[in-house]
């Protein structure tokens, strides 16, 4: 499985699982394109990159914002001449009760979780297009499926992504591109100790069959996967990572 002069774009690629997927795409042979919404942390992963010998470029985006998304590209393209994968990654995790919620938080969580999503996939499609081929890997969630108190806007955003990722694999599929999800179970990241202390995650991974919460680079793996050619059948598809926490 290689990603040999592959050119990847991760969002959200500066920490948690898009480290890790940035990380796995670079030692499949990929060069990647880091992009978050903190800089410091994005050159931390590309400089992470550099030093193992692979080349990675550091870009600043707000995936939420049309004219943000654009510079990244327009970076990519003036770096590289190709964007072959695109892993839409980036995305935020607050709690709050429904009756408490406030709507620009409501706004803001589906903006960025899904609304990012529509455009990055928009922002990279057309050159996609004319290559004849790419990978888009979308970030959902198990909680997409399950919900969660205190996050419906997430899990509403997560099952947004489900549906976008079916309707672009349909469009795009005659021209060469697939487009599929990967959906983890609870990840041992920061992400989810915003709101879970030590104790609930180690009681969290011991009620999962396999006896432990996901490593992102179990993420990171099968994320791998699906940019790369042995994944070349499948799309519109969500892989569901998360230990046989629930099955579907």
């Amino acid at each position: 499985m290689t990603l040999d002069q592959k050119v990847a774009v991760v969002t959200g690629g500066g920490q948690g699982l898009g480290r890790a997927i940035t990380l796995a795409l670079v030692r499949a042979g990929a060069k990647a394109v880091v992009a978050d919404m903190n800089l410091e942390t994005a050159e931390a992963v590309a400089a992470e990159v550099e030093e193992a010998g692979g080349e990675a470029l550091a870009g600043q985006v707000d995936v939420a914002d049309e004219a943000s998304v654009a510079s990244l590209r327009d970076r990519a393209f003036g770096r590289w001449d190709r964007v072959d994968i695109l892993v839409a990654n980036a995305g935020m995790y607050p709690r709050s009760l429904v009756v408490e919620m406030p709507e620009e938080e409501w706004d803001r969580v589906l903006d960025v979780n899904v609304g990012g999503q529509f455009l990055c996939a928009r922002a990279f499609v057309p050159a996609m297009k004319q290559q004849g081929s790419g990978r888009i890997i979308c970030t959902a969630s198990s909680i997409a499926y399950k919900g969660q108190p205190g996050h419906a806007h997430y899990a509403a955003s997560k099952a947004a992504t489900l549906g976008l990722v079916r309707g672009l694999a349909r469009e795009l599929a005659p021209h060469g591109i697939t487009v599929n999800a990967v959906a983890p179970g609870t990840a041992n990241t920061a992400m989810p100790r915003q709101h879970r202390s030590e104790e609930s995650m180690r009681e969290r991974g011991a009620r999962v069959p396999l006896g432990r919460i996901a490593e992102p680079e179990d993420i990171a793996n099968t994320v791998a996967f699906l940019a790369s050619d042995a994944a070349a059948y499948i799309t519109g598809q969500t892989m569901v990572v998360n230990g046989g926490d629930f099955m579907i």
